[in-house]
């Protein structure tokens, strides 16, 4: 069977509307196939994410009664939950490694993806752990470590870096390459920005960029201007950087049309501005978690706004 054809039942299954004979016809191809039965069981030892837990259980008890036809045990890495029921980072991967190509060659993409409105945690090969933050997505080829710990990043995350004086660890995006042997750091990096950010935490890191090249230090923060290819740095509170770990939002000078965007990324809105003023206005602060409601009730604090629902887009407003 072409495995296309599995992934759109891997896909119905977690849209709910797989049917009990695709289920059986699944959970059958999963059985047969014994190295891919050995590796579903080491993602889902390992793997984390923040899918709502409800579903997540649902989905787990099903495939592992399914598939496996063994009761659900709980995850080593949170003791006191059942196993996340095919994470979606776990999905996406599996999706690469055996929708692609049933025998893995060092050429062989890993890619794990963060939806809006959510972030994944993991754990790479050599023992790193990165946090994606939420519409961000991380691939890295089979063959990490072998020479070197390459990995590309779209999105922003925060890497601390398993140290390995005889393997670099290299962040790409784009022309860009962010190298480090032990650390630990933060790069932003979506698409729709015009500057590539990199805030180091702890150790020492290379950016690379064409002829350009810059070694930071920890408090170090550097702006790669994708269009114009040159490299701002300044000095920061890092930690403020990595507030989006724990549910908070920092904003340093940013302009309100950028936070949007932020906003939009992590709760998964459409946000438009009824005002061509209002994108130029610049913000800092932390805003805590609590809803897309509360960002907004703190900004407009501060910011000549209100906003109103246009069914389920949130319009701002010029204030008079």
């Amino acid at each position: 069977m072409d495995k296309t054809h599995y992934k759109e039942l891997i896909e119905k299954y977690f849209e709910e509307t797989i049917t009990d004979v695709e289920i059986k016809e699944l959970s059958d191809w999963i059985k047969n196939d014994r190295q891919l039965h050995d590796w579903w069981e080491q993602e889902f030892e390992r793997s984390d994410s923040s899918m709502n837990p409800v579903l997540r259980d649902k989905l787990f008890a099903r495939i592992k009664k399914e598939t496996l036809g063994k009761e659900v045990r709980p995850l080593r890495i949170i003791p006191w939950k059942w196993v996340a029921a095919i994470l979606l980072p776990v999905c996406v991967a599996f999706f690469t490694y055996y929708l692609l190509d049933s025998s893995p060659t060092a050429e062989t993409h890993f890619i794990v993806k963060a939806g809006k409105g959510d972030k994944a945690t993991i754990e790479l090969p050599d023992g790193t752990n990165v946090v994606l933050n939420s519409a961000s997505q991380l691939s890295y080829l089979n063959n990490f470590g072998e020479k070197v710990r390459r990995v590309q990043l779209n999105g922003e995350a925060y890497f601390k870096v398993a140290h390995d004086e005889k393997h670099a660890f290299i962040v790409q995006i784009g022309d860009l390459e962010v190298k480090v042997l032990g650390t630990s750091f933060n790069v932003s990096a979506y698409e729709d920005a015009k500057d590539v950010t990199v805030v180091l935490l702890e150790g020492k890191v290379g950016v690379y960029a064409q002829k350009i090249s810059h070694i930071m230090k920890p408090g170090d923060k550097i702006e790669y201007n994708k269009a114009t290819h040159k490299i701002t740095a300044t000095q920061v509170h890092p930690t403020d950087y990595i507030e989006w770990t724990k549910g908070n939002m920092y904003f340093e000078k940013e302009s309100l049309e950028n936070i949007m965007k932020t906003l939009s990324r992590i709760y998964d809105v459409e946000i438009r501005f009824d005002s061509n003023k209002l994108p130029n206005e610049y913000f800092t602060g932390t805003i805590p978690g609590g809803g897309i409601q509360n960002a907004l009730n703190i900004l407009m604090l501060t910011s000549p706004f209100y906003y109103e629902m246009d069914g389920s887009v949130i319009v701002l407003k010029e204030k008079l």
